[in-house]
């Protein structure tokens, strides 16, 4: 076995490779191949801006039997005063050696660079999926969630790696009506006349972005990891995001004209990617995609933010109410609210009083590298520690 590393047109195999390990999974959902290669190509993703990275592959015999991509992602260690390294887009066949030469090739790229931990998954940073699923291995990823099969965590903590942090997600169904006591609070935030709450307005998008680019940013600064995104960054994401997002589910929260807040959900784009099997849009892909897209069903509330001067305003319990409503009007039965730290503990225990449940948990693992053992790296990796 060796690893090979991989770059311009070969990428296709780095790409190809899932496909392949999951053929006929029941509850893999096939990413568009076209967005795979946005998202690995320095000169399309301008994550690579601030980012050094390479792929790798490894190989058995001919075989390709698993994949691992390593980051030295400069503005990480610059916001958080560190000097790690990250790997992302792991995938392997269920044996231990495998594992054990993706991560030497991920820790040796590093090396130059003098990075003293390795954490991940990252795909490729905070900003896009993270985690290694730690169960419920038989329900299907939401949108821009991460699935893996059972055996990873147990192959990653074998070859050392431990838990950095946990997070969860949450479901809960649709409600035919919304809660009458959120119902009754939300009509008396709404009557002090603080605050504001609108729909987006899909024609002035550009507008749109730069305002919820801002208070992402902001209202974030505080989580676990937070990353911020630069305009180019975040103009990525959202031309991504732009033919998903329904504007009756992306709310604007303004204090006096002056953004407070947003609230994104996004129809699970998942339910019909699934249909396609090959993640390729041409030459059937593309229809199938838009027959399927109509019969979406479930929904995933990505991000809901309220500046720190406004959190006492009621903000988030509108954005509550009215997603709600409007997921109840358009057809959807369930919804996931996802990703949450485990250690956000007013936010997880509001869910749990609003009757949804926690469905899935996700990790991150690190491990020291460079010869930096115990205590002394123990505080090195996150930007907690």
């Amino acid at each position: 076995m060796h690893i090979q590393q991989v770059s311009g047109r070969e990428i296709a195999k780095f790409i190809d490779f899932p496909y392949r390990l999951y053929q006929r999974h029941p509850v893999w959902v096939p990413p568009l191949r076209v967005d795979m290669r946005s998202q690995l190509s320095p000169r399309k993703n301008p994550f690579f801006k601030h980012a050094d990275g390479a792929c790798f592959l490894a190989i058995d015999h001919g075989r390709t039997v698993g994949r691992i991509a390593a980051f030295h992602n400069r503005k990480y260690n610059r916001v958080y005063g560190l000097n790690v390294g990250m790997f992302g887009y792991l995938e392997m066949v269920d044996d231990q050696a495998v594992t054990a030469i993706l991560l030497e090739a991920a820790s040796a790229w590093l090396a130059p660079f003098g990075a003293t931990r390795l954490l991940g998954p990252f795909n490729p940073d905070i900003n896009g999926s993270m985690g290694i699923l730690l169960d419920a291995f038989d329900s299907p990823p939401m949108i821009l969630m991460p699935y893996n099969l059972p055996y990873y965590a147990t192959r990653l903590e074998a070859a050392g790696m431990l838990k950095e942090k946990d997070v969860l997600a949450w479901e809960m169904p649709v409600p035919e009506a919304a809660p009458e006591r959120l119902a009754r609070h939300v009509d008396k935030v709404l009557a002090r006349g603080r605050f504001t709450v609108r729909k987006a307005i899909m024609r002035q998008f550009d507008h749109e972005v730069d305002i919820i680019r801002e208070v992402y940013n902001a209202a974030w600064a505080e989580n676990w990891g937070a990353l911020p995104m630069d305009e180019a960054e975040f103009n990525h994401l959202a031309e991504d995001l732009k033919l998903l997002v329904d504007p009756d589910l992306l709310y604007i929260a303004e204090v006096d004209g002056q953004p407070a807040g947003f609230s994104l959900t996004l129809p699970n784009i998942n339910e019909a990617l699934a249909r396609l099997g090959s993640g390729r849009l041409f030459p059937l892909g593309l229809p199938k995609l838009l027959w399927h897209k109509r019969r979406i069903r479930s929904l995933r509330v990505i991000t809901m933010g309220v500046l720190k001067p406004y959190r006492r305003l009621g903000i988030d319990a509108v954005f509550y109410l009215r997603t709600l409503r409007q997921a109840r009007a358009k057809g959807y039965l369930r919804g996931e609210m996802s990703w949450i730290l485990e250690d956000n503990t007013l936010m997880n225990h509001t869910l749990l009083k609003a009757g949804a449940k926690p469905a899935k948990r996700y990790r991150v693992y690190g491990m020291p590298l460079n010869g930096v053992t115990g205590a002394a790296a123990a505080g090195d990796g996150t930007p907690n520690g």
